[in-house]
């Protein structure tokens, strides 16, 4: 048994030599080249390519290998065993025509009774083989055979048969069609690993360029953007996306830019004031008392307008920084707005201030920071509403929405006005402005507060009679 086991290996061994071991090699290699070699993104998709398609011609190889062989072993063990099925249902005493049968078709035969006693033996290098399995596998002078074991009975007699059909035509058959295959795959592969290549450049040639560009891109020439003319599929939706990211990019550093350049201007204005009085102070303030108090006096409101200045920019900077935090609780809308208005009569008697707030409205958020904005458009309002005219809060909600309205009587603003109220240090026709103080950071303030608790703004201006500012809040 233990010498039928070794042929078989030997067998299975040969097969596979022929077979698989030029694919084996070329596995290696492929396995190799991915590990080892550091390479570009082009040849990795150029190898993952390959990989595919060796695994598919040799899965498609394989597959025919395999049908083809399967049918033609099949085909043969089937015609010997239906042979031999017919002579023992034709024969009426001994072996004779059996082994008259194995002699002419060199198809071995064993034949034992129940008691294992060895009846007929047409070749005995194959006593090994066959008596344990209903199929096997041997090997004897070059031949490779199947053994096929079953029951049969003759002239009384009952016991089992093996058949042991030679597949050596088959296998030559098949190793032959093996070779002519890898004959083939051989200058097909190298064939498609060029136009892989070839492919793969096309490809990559708008990539190229692409990173040519964004290499150029700089400080200074931020406004540099991907050609989308050429590209197509996915990398033009990524040279849109790029873009569109540079567009945002470009415009958040020309607003920083234009942030600092404005924080340094406001700031430059009361750094001088305060210079020069102390200039004035070392010079004359000593001895002229008029002089002393006239510049402590400016020293002091010039600090208090610069304090203001600061604690906006850092607000705005803790925005941006995404640190800004809020202290979210149930409260009044309609308690804080009544305090709005009753602080802002105290300190304005130039305007007449009218309230609508019918109901009793509460809502989730920093009290706070909403009373904060409240209060910057109320002087928003009085700033830009003539002594004598009417500022008028409304309180009102609106099925889920709670819409708070600040309407004043005031200068109104032009279409062109409206789009950059929000802007940071925009201040509408410095000519009506100049004299009225302020930095244009309130508006930016106020929306980013309102933004914070879920919330929009609608402004309705008209030049001439007045603006509403609607906050809704959901």
């Amino acid at each position: 048994m233990k010498t039928k086991n070794k042929a078989d290996k030997r067998i299975s061994k040969n097969i596979l030599k022929v077979i698989f071991f030029p694919v084996y090699l070329f596995m290696l290699l492929y396995a190799f080249i991915q590990e080892k070699i550091a390479y570009s993104i082009r040849l990795k998709l150029s190898l993952r390519y390959t990989g595919i398609l060796l695994r598919t011609v040799l899965g498609a190889g394989l597959i025919v290998i395999l049908v083809y062989g399967g049918f033609r072993i099949q085909g043969t063990v089937k015609q010997d065993y239906l042979e031999i099925q017919k002579i023992l249902s034709m024969a009426s005493s001994g072996f004779s025509e059996l082994e008259t049968y194995s002699r002419e078709h060199q198809t071995p035969l064993r034949i034992y009774e129940s008691n294992q006693q060895t009846l007929m033996a047409t070749d005995q290098n194959l006593r090994e083989y066959g008596s344990e399995y209903w199929l096997g596998l041997a090997k004897d002078q070059g031949n490779i055979y199947v053994s096929i074991n079953r029951d049969f009975e003759i002239a009384g007699i009952s016991g089992r048969m093996i058949i042991f059909s030679n597949i050596q035509d088959e296998i030559t058959d098949i190793l032959f069609i093996a070779r002519i295959m890898l004959f083939v795959f051989v200058p097909s592969l190298f064939l498609a690993l060029i136009a892989i290549a070839l492919s793969g450049r096309g490809i990559f040639e708008p990539i190229g360029e692409m990173t040519q560009t964004v290499k150029g891109i700089s400080e200074q020439n931020l406004n540099l953007r991907l050609n989308v003319g050429g590209s197509k599929n996915e990398l033009k939706e990524l040279a849109l996306t790029f873009n569109e990211m540079m567009n945002r990019i470009e415009d958040q550093y020309n607003r920083q830019k234009q942030f600092v350049s404005d924080a340094s201007h406001e700031l430059r204005t009361p750094i001088a004031v305060i210079q020069g009085y102390a200039v004035m102070l070392d010079r004359w303030g000593k001895n002229d008392q008029e002089v002393l108090q006239e510049s402590i006096t400016a020293i002091k409101n010039e600090a208090g307008n610069m304090q203001e200045l600061i604690d906006k920019l850092l607000f705005l900077a803790r925005h941006d920084n995404s640190t800004l935090a809020y202290q979210k609780e149930e409260f009044s809308l309609t308690e804080m707005l009544l305090e709005v208005i009753k602080e802002t009569q105290i300190i304005d008697s130039g305007h007449q201030i009218n309230d609508e707030l019918n109901q009793e409205i509460s809502m989730f958020g920093d009290r706070n920071l909403m009373k904060q904005a409240c209060r910057i458009f109320m002087d928003n309002a009085m700033k830009y509403t003539p002594a004598g005219g009417q500022i008028t809060v409304c309180l009102s909600k609106e099925g889920e929405s709670i819409a708070i309205s600040i309407k004043d009587t005031g200068a109104g603003m032009t279409n062109e006005e409206l789009k950059h109220i929000f802007d940071r240090f925009y201040r509408s026709d410095q000519s009506r402005t100049k004299d009225r103080g302020g930095y244009g950071l309130g508006l930016a303030i106020a929306k980013i507060i309102i933004l914070g608790h879920n919330g929009r703004i609608t402004v309705r201006s008209k030049v001439g009679e007045g603006s509403e500012f609607i906050i809704l809040l959901s």
